[in-house]
């Protein structure tokens, strides 16, 4: 689901399997709350998936775990420092305000989250370099690579870069998607700002931000 900002679309996705829902992400304050509230039935709901800390990605825990208390919610371990505030993101002055105890998180690569992951039917894909530990989600029964901020697009659908401002290594961050893309180059990505792109990588290349890096 979409929710238009005006000064961008921010999304969240949810995953369903064998009746079973799994959500990808909480937006900002409220949004994931509304998704379960209106759309799901609170009982099939039985993981959060995190790309990773930024709050137009995890803003919406706190109103979530009021709805959901015992609700696994997984994330790249990589992203510990940022999900606690020991540690600002690279190029950030202070942490990030919203902070979490660690304890209500489980690691990508932990027994439990492999588990949950299943039952998604879910492959957690390790994509820097937007944020350390940013990680997309492949659903290979539908051939989606679920993509966050490894790339966005214009209202218009046309590709483009992470947001600058926000991303902790822009050259780094190109090369994760490039080799991506290559990777999934028949897949459709679905970003968290903007749409869903079919050929991303025949798209990618071709652009003047990409072609000037």
């Amino acid at each position: 689901m979409t929710f238009d900002l005006l000064i961008f679309p921010v999304s969240i996705w949810v995953v369903e399997n064998k009746g079973d829902c799994f959500l990808i992400d909480t937006g900002m304050s409220g949004m994931a709350r509304y998704v379960v509230e209106h759309y799901l039935n609170s009982n099939q709901v039985k993981g959060l998936f995190l790309m990773y800390r930024h709050s137009d990605h995890v803003g919406g825990i706190p109103q979530l775990r009021e709805l959901l208390p015992d609700l696994p919610m997984l994330i790249d371990n990589r992203e510990f420092p940022y999900i606690s505030g020991r540690k600002p993101y690279p190029r950030r002055e202070k942490p990030e305000s919203l902070t979490f105890n660690l304890s209500e998180f489980t690691a990508l690569d932990s027994l439990q989250a492999k588990e949950v992951l299943k039952q998604a039917g879910l492959i957690p894909v390790f994509s820097p370099d937007h944020s350390p530990g940013h990680t997309c989600y492949y659903h290979a029964e539908d051939d989606v690579l679920i993509a966050g901020d490894l790339l966005t697009t214009s209202r218009l659908g046309h590709l483009k870069p992470p947001m600058k401002a926000f991303t902790a290594d822009m050259p780094q961050a190109l090369k994760t998607a490039h080799d991506l893309l290559q990777t999934y180059s028949q897949t459709l990505i679905s970003v968290c700002h903007g749409g869903e792109v079919a050929n991303a990588l025949e798209e990618m290349e071709k652009r003047k931000w990409y072609q000037k890096k």
